[in-house]
């Protein structure tokens, strides 16, 4: 538990509001729980609305329409009392307590959350290589649906790399299948990653199933390959963990590379002015709290727990959602604030398309139609709770 010194407390006569930076998924339940938040002005700087990553996939494979994945946290705000100004945060001042929009606007503020996200760190694209496709932000995964299904709609059949063997690379490889079948075109499809074995960590068992219907998807899958550079007409991958060299390396022909790894914090997190971990973003106590300044506060994948890393899943910023919350009251009042204890098991439900799903919690797996309906309704649930 922490307290505050008397010079931390909130500056009670301003008329400066809390700032919520950035419509992630703590930043939404703070939105729905306005009522609850004693601060006289609360409003959130949205750069352009919510895309919830849980159904990005299925955007992706032509499951659903791009509109059925994103909420308007503008809408949300002004149903619940929460002022909205459209813009995106240029850097921060803390020993002034102002934000600076890219537009030049600034504004002060009595208090401040980051709630960011994350974004994918790629090599450097060719002019003459291929299309460099990010899995986030997710607006990019839609322009490479509309791109592909142009594509494949002239009966053009590109040949598409995804890299990262992780719960978003095994994702993407999956939905490029089902919506090259929605076409009924059959592209080349590989997925590269630089471990050993996919979804590093699953169970065995799940693995095993996983392998069997990447292959009967015609899914190759190459492990112990990490991409080192985009070329003309593919690009050079070489043994993880090796120095590139022209005796190992190798070159993979693609028109399209699908990047599902290298989560990192967004670049603004650096001209914060805070505290930050290298390559984990915005550093935080167990209380959400950075420990540059007690008034400043960060939840999700921009957010990195001191001594506690914790993996890129929107699991864990819903769970920080209440937390954050009731800690912004706390810090308010001059009360003391409680900590965050993530669970020690996180529940992932990767959409494998076709109806066919893979859930995995700690040790114990099931895949099928079964975790897809399960998913479909989890979705469904937390979607229907910000409209």
């Amino acid at each position: 538990m922490t307290s505050l010194a008397p010079h931390d407390a909130p500056p009670r006569s301003s008329t400066a509001p809390l700032l919520l930076v950035g419509a992630g998924h703590a930043h939404l339940h703070l939105i729905h729980q306005r009522e609850r938040l004693p601060m006289p002005r609360v409003m959130l700087l949205d750069p352009g609305g919510f895309w919830y990553s849980g159904m990005a996939g299925g955007v992706l494979g032509g499951q659903h329409c791009p509109a059925a994945d994103r909420i308007d946290p503008m809408a949300l705000a002004r149903r619940h009392g929460v002022e909205g100004l459209r813009g995106r945060l240029a850097e921060f001042d803390p020993a002034r307590r102002e934000a600076r929009l890219d537009d030049g606007r600034r504004l002060a503020v009595s208090a401040v959350s980051f709630n960011l996200g994350s974004t994918v760190n790629t090599p450097p694209a060719h002019a003459e290589g291929p299309g460099v496709w990010p899995v986030k932000p997710i607006p990019r995964l839609v322009s490479l649906r509309h791109r592909l299904a142009r594509d494949f709609t002239a009966g053009s059949c590109p040949r598409l790399l995804v890299v990262g063997g992780g719960a978003s690379g095994v994702e993407a490889a999956c939905q490029l299948r089902a919506l090259a079948d929605r076409y009924g075109v059959d592209p080349t499809i590989r997925l590269l990653t630089r471990s050993s074995e996919l979804l590093p960590g699953a169970p065995p068992g799940a693995v095993r199933w996983l392998r069997r219907r990447l292959a009967r998807r015609r899914i190759t899958v190459e492990t112990g390959l990490e991409l080192v550079a985009h070329l003309p007409g593919g690009i050079m991958a070489t043994p993880a963990g090796q120095p590139a060299g022209e005796d190992n390396a190798r070159f993979v022909a693609a028109e399209h590379v699908v990047h599902a790894v290298g989560l990192a914090p967004p670049p603004v997190i650096e001209r914060l002015g805070l505290t930050t971990i290298p390559g984990r973003g915005l550093a935080v106590t167990d209380s959400l709290q950075s420990p540059a300044a007690p008034w400043a506060f960060a939840a999700g994948d921009c957010a990195a727990i001191i001594d506690h890393p914790l993996p890129r899943l929107g699991v864990y910023g819903v769970r920080q959602a209440p937390v954050l919350r009731d800690n912004l009251i706390a810090w308010w009042r001059g009360e003391a604030l409680r900590p965050y204890r993530p669970q020690p098991r996180a529940l992932s439900i990767l959409d494998l398309g076709r109806g066919q799903a893979l859930a995995i919690r700690g040790g114990a797996w099931w895949g099928g139609r079964l975790a897809r309906y399960w998913k479909r309704r989890l979705d469904e649930r937390f979607l229907a709770g910000y409209r």
